[in-house]
């Protein structure tokens, strides 16, 4: 089985068709660097080289951190022909961004003697064993920033992010893949470890995320990223058995669409490098695709409008019949009708099939028939307490419009 790194299984997430086009059809795609790569890389060699320096007793001061990162944000943006700044930044806000960051780190963990570096920029791989009775083993690949000892057999995953952006706790990819990490460790230093924790270090936010890596909180986690191996695997030999299959790695379209390099290629965008090519319908009708297109989305606006402003006077007729007790609404040649009914719905299942039991009534509602129910309840065969107990009452409406009755026909 192959090895998995958590990149190619976000990627799956994201969309499997990208996944196809990247991992099994290996589209070359033209990668362009970003000010936000190059900010990321130099950021994390600077941290690097600080806690290299850290574990052999020589602290580099604040100003020699500050300046071996413009030395690596140099090194990097040399290197690259072409570099792309997302969004409307530009140099100077991520100049701005990488000293706010450094600063505010160095500050807050100087003179860093609280911490014994093992490793830094560590790449590992590990294995999860799906059964115990069948052997079978999922294999895991990525690099830890940073690995500490600390306090007394403590051991301290660190990973360094520079996004804009915190992700919520309850989909948070990162929390997930340093918790997966702990396999690893407990593995190569099990009869060292008391404990391990996990770090997220948010240098945009100055925030520090922290927690202790359970089994319970581990256990889950593995079974979830288990089962995106299995589905891959399963897709992967469908896929080789049937290449032309354009099912078997659906694509998603979603927010991740727009930074997709296999736009080129894929099935929601390639119709962009067409011409507007034209279509008839019988003898009489010429269009284009594209006028078909802004047709159809101007029709879906005005439909969505209309029902907007319909389902309104629908609100303020109803309302105003009530007040006044009309049943109908006239204009010169048009009327509207009100209907007002009572709509039940059942609290408790269970409730109303011992409630027919109890009361002899149980053939004639089984499985709890609301329809049978509530025929009774309008015969006045169940009591009006009975009926607040076991259903919930709400008043509904229908409104429906038509053309006056009551003036002549003319074709009378």
């Amino acid at each position: 089985m192959a090895t998995y790194s958590f990149s190619q299984i976000w990627l799956y997430e994201q969309c499997p068709k990208k996944y196809q086009f990247k991992y099994l059809d290996k589209y070359e795609s033209e990668f362009i660097a970003s000010y936000d790569t190059v900010l990321w890389n130099s950021v994390h060699a600077t941290l690097e080289r600080l806690y290299k320096e850290v574990n052999v007793f020589r602290i580099p001061t604040e100003e020699e951190t500050l300046e071996k990162f413009k030395e690596l944000w140099d090194g990097n943006v040399a290197k690259e022909w072409e570099i792309q700044a997302k969004w409307t930044d530009t140099i100077d806000v991520y100049l701005e961004r990488w000293r706010a960051y450094l600063e505010e780190y160095y500050e807050k963990y100087a003179p860093f003697d609280w911490t014994k570096v093992i490793w830094t920029e560590l790449q590992l791989t590990f294995k999860v064993k799906k059964d115990w009775e069948e052997w079978e083993w999922r294999s895991f690949r990525w690099f830890v920033d940073r690995l500490d000892k600390q306090w007394e057999d403590v051991f301290i995953i660190n990973d360094y992010k520079t996004n804009k952006y915190l992700p919520p706790e309850d989909n948070d990819h990162y929390r997930e893949q340093l918790t997966l990490y702990a396999l690893w460790v407990k593995e190569k230093y099990w009869k060292y470890i008391k404990s391990i924790k996990a770090r997220l270090f948010y240098l945009h936010f100055n925030i520090i995320d922290e927690w202790e890596i359970t089994d319970d909180l581990l256990e889950p986690i593995i079974e979830k990223y288990s089962k995106f191996v299995d589905e891959i695997e399963k897709k992967k030999a469908q896929y080789e058995n049937n290449p032309d299959d354009k099912n078997i790695f659906p694509t998603l379209g979603n927010k991740f669409c727009q930074y997709c390099e296999f736009q080129n290629v894929c099935p929601l965008f390639t119709h962009l490098n067409f011409p507007d090519e034209k279509i008839t319908w019988g003898y009489l009708w010429e269009t284009t695709v594209k006028r078909l297109v802004d047709r159809f989305y101007k029709l879906g606006k005005d439909a969505w409008e209309i029902k907007k402003e319909k389902d309104m006077i629908r609100e303020m007729l109803i309302e105003y019949a009530d007040a006044k007790w009309f049943e109908q609404l006239f204009w010169e040649e048009d009327q509207v009708k009100i209907s007002k009914w009572i709509n039940y719905s059942i609290k408790d299942k269970e409730a109303i099939k011992q409630y027919a039991i109890n009361n002899w009534m149980f053939t004639e509602v089984w499985e709890v028939n609301k329809t049978k129910f509530v025929e009774k309840v309008k015969n006045w065969e169940i009591s009006e307490e009975d009926t607040k107990a076991l259903l919930d009452e709400k008043d509904s409406y229908t409104v429906s419009a038509s053309k006056r009755k009551d003036l002549p026909n003319e074709d009378e």
